[in-house]
């Protein structure tokens, strides 16, 4: 009788230990492929809205804490790109990324990222040398962005659209973008693109987005400054006054592949 009373207890055992034992399991193979990511070459977590640096725990990128999390994204160490746009992520990302020295396209658009980098994560992030490809879109970046990143030389697409640059951005500040062939800086605040004749300044430029901010005619008359651009976006300013195509502008037609002047007020 008494043992009929307690007949249920084995079976409880039993399921504790399969439970126990099942949700190691899980873990174990969710550890096991995440460490698989350190020979992958492309990892994509855009668009996930990752608060701040590290996961919250009861997020379900919380296990990356087990394996390291981002502190260790140097582990990585075949990771060419990266995509982190979209989510939550402040300036302390960038020296948790320094790391990745195989690294050529990072993605970190629609952050909330901003112009106040302490020194040393902006020295750390210079290190990426093989990096080619940098969007920082849509985020909270100004003038100074320029300085924080002009250690890397190897950058030959710079995407700065849709932050809080304004007034003028002299030539110079590009100094050290020796490579650079595409430069984005539509959808700010810019009035003026100061340049010189100094042909070793983003002589390798080949397009330039100046849509959507307040730059003035003068630019049209500065083509000298950039003798591989073939092509060059205006739209959606308010141009005004009268320039001239000869010397400078479009020095030879048949170099330029785009030019985009819609929606200006040429008046």
């Amino acid at each position: 009788m008494e043992l009929g009373r307690y007949w249920w207890w084995p079976v409880v055992l039993v399921l504790v230990h399969f439970g126990m034992n099942g949700c190691f399991g899980c873990w174990e193979q969710e550890r096991i492929a995440l460490l698989q990511y350190k020979a992958s070459t492309y990892l994509d977590l855009s668009w996930n809205y990752i608060p701040g640096w590290v996961p919250n725990e009861g997020t379900k990128f919380y296990i990356l804490r087990k394996v390291g999390g981002f502190k260790r994204f140097s582990a990585l160490s075949k990771l060419e790109l990266l995509h982190l746009d979209g989510n939550s992520f402040n300036n302390s990302i960038l020296s948790s990324l320094s790391g990745i020295a195989s690294l050529k396209e990072l993605y970190l658009g629609s952050n909330n990222l901003n112009g106040s980098i302490p020194i040393q994560d902006f020295e750390r992030f210079s290190l990426l040398s093989k990096l080619e490809v940098l969007h920082l879109d849509y985020n909270n970046f100004n003038n100074s962005v320029l300085q924080y990143f002009s250690g890397i030389a190897s950058l030959k697409q710079l995407d700065l659209s849709y932050n809080n640059l304004n007034g003028s951005i002299h030539i110079q500040e590009f100094k050290a973008f020796s490579n650079m062939e595409e430069l984005y800086l539509n959808a700010n605040e810019i009035k003026d693109f100061v340049t010189t004749n100094d042909s070793n300044i983003l002589s390798k430029l080949q397009l330039l987005d100046l849509s959507e901010t307040k730059i003035s005619i003068r630019i049209l008359e500065s083509s000298a400054a950039f003798p591989s651009l073939r092509t060059l976006y205006l739209t959606y300013n308010n141009l005004k006054g009268s320039f001239t195509t000869k010397g400078k502008f479009m020095p030879s037609t048949s170099s330029w592949w785009y030019f985009a002047l819609f929606f200006l007020s040429l008046a």
